[in-house]
């Protein structure tokens, strides 16, 4: 049985924001809109994904839109309704037996569920998933029972001559979802327990909720020898002995980079920052500057740092506090999220023998 899916991402989302449409919205280095068309296009039996936009909005983004071979784009209309009309009338040449319709704006759909929805369609002509609700629900100053009170989610699934019916027959009328075409003609609709997590992204604190905390962690050495300035953290320290490397060998801002890059899968510094001759004798500053814009670009903000300077000598007691300020300039952070430790190893190693000094680095960053 063939399925084709409608992906509904016309919608302007005032009580989101007034400048950027949710579906558009970047999360997790990812626009809205593409979890979704992502994963229909990873579903086998939907032959044809609708992706219906607003021009005007889709224009800005769509160089950054999910591409696949199994995607048209069509003009929504005025309202939800006239969305999926257009998008159904679309089909009609078509040989769809079933059509999902979805909302862009439930990023969090998981597979199991969207397999689950087809699994029941091949004997129902609606298959709505669902979830129970938690809170006390009053309506007209009666307590419902909640139990009874059930939170409709998408996607939502068809068969395609029924629901284009129904679309047809209702033309002129206001209904929430496709869903209540089939309660307003008694006809049958299969409920199945949806997702929790398949919240619809309404106000930006939807999607504070489900942000995830990521990790990094770095770590790097540099010999220490006479004749080289010693900086950790951007700092120059004076020193009898500095540290040798390609660049000005700052280890902790080595350290501090990759980190960052680690929590969010972007490389390593050796990768982004060649040992070539562009970048010899560069600043370490001037790497760390680059991989905060590159962070800034993604929305991701960083939560912490914390940072052990591993070396026998200098005593860094007194450069703690300035190298912080400094990392917390460069990362556009407070100083608060900056934690900065002196560690010795015990005069073991080559780090003990004052020969190097080394550090690691452990940063937390989310998506804004």
């Amino acid at each position: 049985m063939s399925y084709c899916a409608i992906i509904l991402a016309a919608g302007k989302g005032h009580r989101y924001s007034r400048t950027i449409p949710k579906q558009y919205t970047v999360f997790d280095n990812e626009l809205i809109i593409n979890y979704s068309l992502k994963i229909f296009s990873e579903i086998k039996p939907i032959k044809k994904i609708i992706l219906v936009i607003n021009r005007l909005q889709f224009t800005k983004f769509k160089d950054q839109v999910y591409k696949s071979k199994k995607i048209t784009i069509i003009e929504g209309g005025k309202e939800r309704k006239d969305s999926v009309f257009l998008a159904l009338s679309k089909l009609k040449k078509n040989n769809y037996k079933k059509v999902l319709i979805h909302d862009a704006a439930r990023p969090f759909l998981k597979k199991i569920l969207i397999n689950k929805i087809i699994k029941f369609s091949k004997k129902n002509d609606a298959v709505i998933p669902y979830i129970t609700n938690t809170d006390t629900i009053v309506f007209k100053n009666q307590i419902l029972d909640r139990k009874k009170v059930l939170s409709i989610q998408t996607p939502q699934c068809f068969s395609y001559r029924k629901i284009f019916s129904l679309h047809k027959e209702y033309k002129n009328k206001k209904f929430n979802d496709e869903s209540s075409l089939f309660f307003y003609k008694n006809f049958k609709v299969k409920k199945i327990l949806g997702d929790y997590n398949n919240i619809k992204i309404t106000l930006k604190n939807d999607l504070n909720n489900n942000k995830e905390l990521s990790y990094g962690i770095g770590y790097d050495i540099h010999k220490l020898e006479k004749n080289y300035k010693l900086y950790l953290g951007g700092v120059y320290i004076p020193y009898s002995m500095g540290t040798v490397g390609h660049s000005d060998g700052d280890p902790v801002i080595h350290a501090l980079i990759d980190s960052i890059l680690g929590s969010k899968k972007l490389g390593d510094i050796g990768t982004l920052f060649p040992n070539n001759k562009k970048f010899k004798n560069k600043r370490s500053t001037f790497f760390l500057k680059k991989i905060i814009n590159l962070i800034e670009a993604k929305n991701v903000k960083i939560n912490n740092i914390d940072i052990n300077i591993i070396a026998q000598k200098p005593n860094l007691k007194k450069y703690k506090k300035t190298i912080s300020k400094n990392l917390a300039k460069i990362c556009n952070i407070s100083e608060k999220q900056i934690s900065v430790k002196g560690k010795t190893t015990d005069r073991l190693g080559n780090v003990g023998k004052n020969k190097a000094i080394a550090c690691e680095v452990i940063t937390s960053v989310t998506d804004n």
